[in-house]
């Protein structure tokens, strides 16, 4: 009730307690709106920044592969032998990872004696299990990636190539595949293979990836909270530019 532009009203002053006193009409509104739009500002800033996803991820379940090339022996599901040479890719896994990060995808490991063992045809399908924190796995393949050129035991000109850059994050656009909420990216891509006498003990061959969410952007209802806050200072600015009214 107004009493000469002034309520008689009870209030709270954060950190000094409660008292009675004579306060200028729309002070308590205005004190109301400030911790209002306060709250809708700070659980918007905290929502974006809750949004960075934790992540586990494998590469289990991962197939190098024959392909029909002729004289290309499938030893088991992750090793080939083609002309002397052996094949064998390892598998990668990594735990509590903040997306976006850089993360291995495992590495191709080669062995044996051998001449200009020509790799064509020969395929590499990485899959990816990942796991978002509290949330369920999602498996998915990254394009297939075709193994070419010729391997020698003391020297290489083969490679792997994944072809399209199908993907883009803050990591560029580059090979991968969206696999739940997450793109995983092949960052090395045509990737050249070591040769087995050039490695320490065997030639290894390291195959770097990235991982990020699909997207960065805000979701609705923390836009919707941000927006409503900073209305709420907007509009208290200037009612106070204004002035109480009579």
């Amino acid at each position: 009730m107004a009493l000469d532009a002034y309520t008689l009203e009870e209030y709270s002053n954060e950190g000094f307690g409660t008292r009675t006193g004579l306060t200028p009409s729309g002070t308590k509104n205005n004190n109301t709106m400030k911790h209002l739009s306060f709250t809708l500002i700070t659980a918007g800033i905290m929502a974006a920044t809750a949004s960075a996803t934790i992540i586990s991820y494998n590469t289990t379940g991962t197939a190098l592969n024959c392909n029909a090339v002729v004289g290309c022996t499938q030893n088991t599901a992750t090793s080939v032998t083609l002309g002397g040479l052996t094949l064998t890719y390892s598998t990668a896994s990594g735990t509590n990872v903040a997306a976006p990060s850089f993360i291995s995808f495992g590495n191709i490991a080669s062995t044996g004696t051998g001449t200009n063992v020509n790799l064509a045809g020969l395929q590499l399908v990485l899959n990816i299990n990942s796991t978002p924190s509290g949330g369920p796995t999602t498996s998915g393949n990254i394009q297939v990636g075709a193994l070419s050129g010729l391997l020698s035991t003391s020297n290489s000109s083969a490679s792997i190539a994944w072809a399209t850059n199908n993907t883009t994050t803050s990591f560029g656009t580059l090979p991968g595949a969206t696999i739940g909420g997450q793109i995983y990216q092949v960052a090395n891509s045509p990737l050249s293979l070591q040769a087995p006498t050039v490695g320490n003990p065997v030639g290894q061959t390291s195959i770097q990836g990235a991982v990020a969410d699909v997207s960065a952007t805000p979701e609705p209802t923390t836009m919707v909270m941000l927006g409503t806050g900073l209305a709420g200072v907007g509009l208290l600015r200037r009612r106070q530019r204004v002035g109480p009214v009579a």
